[in-house]
């Protein structure tokens, strides 16, 4: 090989006409002006091709330093180009060379790495190929003497292999969208005989005309998401004093959870945020990788390294994995499935930590259920920062329907209208923003604020009837929270959905307590929230002699939130009949757990029962303040600060406070 160098690169690669031979197939009569070993490496396959173009300008870069007797070379590979096939073109390319490769493993395992590094290095002429943005091996970078990468599926080459296979010429804005494509679909992209053009049109198709950046840019993520809203405002801060020189990596927020209810947009939030902080975004999840090829092992794990690999050569970046709840907890996994789930796990450990250490990289999960990730891959120093991901608010829900529907976006009634539909989710909104944009479609015209309207379910309207009911049920909440000192009641609202709409939560009526947060709980203290939950039912039930739906029939209802609490109560803090310990052993959200644990279920009952029999019997001694309380709230529709005052229990009356003014 040396001496073929120093004479002439040409004549060296002269030698790659005896390919076709190589390649095992009679020459069929494909008519192409080009040399044989072009051709026939063209025809047998797109990808092959393209790494042995990659593979020669690598060749002519390093020119001297492969013509030495001894040599080891570390190659980087795009991480979306598959390590076999561009090993597969080197061979083709150094055939007749005593000269080694070696596939990198994406990852150092804990258990070490994959590789004998001593033996591969025992050869006199070795090339490495490893992903790029992967950890590579220390004694490979000590022993390097060359160290480059491949620039691979140039438009040049795209267009060369094009030609060579008959498939015409693929338009010049279209080109990047074939070169982002991993090495395995070219050959798709690339049928013999078949236009590239087409294949090229269906990737855009699937990505979508409009670019992202210009998308997202949209949605504003400073306002209306809460204490993500927030968290999102430091980070570009801190990415803007990084960029800047100010502020050193180790300071900025590398790793992020979001939480929060289903189809709040927490993807389409990453997004924006990813556009906000002018970063690159990898979007991907956990169905994602273990949907790669077969679904092994090993297939899911390179996608995850892919993913990680990916991130960290376009930083800077905001790698999102969503479904990140979906990855599960070592301590809690199935027998059958444990072994298996366990590598994930500990891979995505090694990838988190990976992160630490790679500049302009952060990394957020998204999930519904954080209770259910192993605790490691949350703690301090991984995704450290927790971060709850509400349902929309009045203006955010106004944001989300003016993105979707823009030429509504300055329109005067559209925070009125978004006012009018709390519970709705991101992607509630998005789905009737696309029911009200196909009625315009079918009519061929522009989308009208009439259009929204008719769009929205009408709120039923609730007679004095049905206000003086829910206005009973609000002031048990508020009468035993102010006895039992909760927190204090700012707030008690009913709606009549005429002049008076919920804007906060899908409901008839709210009370609104400003819970305090001291340094510990006593049991006391859990059992009188108990009770706040439960004295709504209880206040019906003193004056109606019956109850209602409005204390159930949801997760957040107040028989949802008081079971959670009786369940922590009983499993986390030992306030049950025994003080053991079972943090995260009941899934909430899953009733036949509970139902399952008949000790757990007994003793959830009798505290239940007992914190309701106590809430009513309060308020039977109550009923009096009950009345004149509910009798009030539901003329006035609203009750705060001193309208509260004179309806507490003791409260002095009008002439006593008269009396005393005298």
């Amino acid at each position: 090989m040396d001496t073929a160098f120093r004479e002439n690169l040409d004549q060296y690669i002269a030698r790659l006409q005896e390919v076709s031979h190589l390649l095992n197939g009679p020459r069929s009569p494909w008519p192409l002006r080009i040399k044989p070993d072009g051709r026939a490496l063209a025809r047998k396959s797109a990808r092959f091709f393209l790494a042995y173009c990659g593979l020669i300008k690598f060749i002519r870069r390093n020119f001297s330093a492969l013509a030495q007797p001894s040599f080891v070379a570390v190659v980087t590979v795009p991480a979306h180009w598959r390590l076999a096939d561009v090993e597969e073109a080197a061979k083709i390319i150094f055939k007749d060379e005593k000269l080694r490769f070696c596939k990198h493993p994406v990852s150092k395992h804990r258990r070490g790495w994959e590789i004998d590094a001593t033996e591969y290095l025992a050869s006199s002429k070795l090339i490495v190929f490893a992903e790029r943005g992967s950890t590579i091996h220390e004694d490979f970078e000590l022993a390097a003497t060359i160290s480059d990468h491949l620039v691979l599926a140039t438009d040049r080459h795209l267009q060369a292999v094009g030609r060579l296979r008959g498939c015409g010429a693929i338009p010049a804005d279209l080109v990047h969208l074939v070169a982002e494509q991993p090495s395995e679909r070219l050959d798709a992209i690339f049928r013999m005989g078949q236009p590239a053009e087409r294949a090229a049109l269906r990737l855009q198709k699937q990505k979508g005309n409009r670019p992202p950046s210009d998308e997202t840019k949209q949605l504003d993520v400073s306002k209306g998401f809460g204490a993500a809203s927030v968290w999102a405002m430091e980070l570009k801060r801190d990415l803007q004093d990084w960029r800047d020189g100010k502020l050193d990596w180790s300071e900025v927020d590398k790793g992020c959870l979001l939480y929060g209810p289903p189809g709040t947009g927490k993807t389409r939030f990453a997004a924006a945020l990813a556009a906000e902080c002018e970063m690159h975004l990898v979007a991907t999840s956990i169905s994602k990788w273990q949907s790669s090829k077969d679904g092994h092992l090993g297939d899911m794990l390179k996608a995850m390294y892919r993913a990680f690999a990916n991130a960290k050569e376009n930083a800077p970046c905001l790698l999102f994995l969503d479904e990140f709840d979906s990855i599960g907890d070592r301590a809690k996994f199935h027998s059958r499935h444990a072994d298996y789930s366990t590598q994930v796990v500990n891979a995505l450990l090694e990838c988190v930590d990976g992160i630490e250490g790679r500049e302009g990289v952060v990394v957020i999960g998204a999930c519904n259920y954080p209770d259910r990730i192993d605790p490691a891959l949350i703690r301090s120093g991984r995704l450290e920062k927790h971060v709850y991901f509400p349902m929309p608010d009045a203006n955010a829900r106004a944001e989300i329907l003016a993105f979707h529907l823009p030429s509504l976006g300055e329109h005067s009634s559209l925070k009125e209208i978004a006012a009018r539909l709390p519970g709705m989710s991101g992607a509630d909104l998005e789905r009737l923003a696309r029911n009200v944009r196909r009625v315009a479609r079918k009519e061929r015209r522009d989308v009208t604020i009439d259009d929204l309207r008719a769009k929205i379910e009408p709120l039923p309207i609730l007679n004095e009837g049905y206000q003086f009911h829910i206005a009973v049920h609000e002031a048990g909440h508020a009468l035993v929270a102010h006895a039992l000192k909760v927190g204090k009641v700012e707030r008690v609202e009913v709606f009549d959905n005429v002049q008076n709409f919920a804007t906060d939560t899908d409901s008839h009526g709210i009370t609104v307590i400003v819970h305090p947060t001291p340094p510990f709980k006593t049991r006391w203290e859990m059992l009188n929230l108990i009770a706040m939950h439960l004295a709504g039912a209880a206040a019906e039930e003193v004056f109606f002699k019956d109850r209602s739906t409005m204390a159930s029939g949801t997760s957040k209802s107040d028989f949802a939130k008081a079971t959670e609490v009786a369940i922590e109560m009983v499993t986390q803090f030992g306030f049950g009949t025994s003080p053991y310990f079972r943090p995260g052993s009941v899934d909430t959200n899953s009733p036949s757990d509970m139902w399952q644990d008949h000790r757990l279920r007994t003793e959830v009952d009798e505290i239940l029962q007992t914190q309701y029999a106590r809430a009513r019997d309060m308020l039977s001694g109550l009923e009096i303040t009950l009345v004149k309380f509910a009798t009030e709230l539901a003329r006035a529709k609203q009750l705060q600060g001193v309208q509260l005052e004179k309806l507490w229990p003791g409260a002095p009356t009008s002439n006593e406070t008269d009396a005393r003014k005298c």
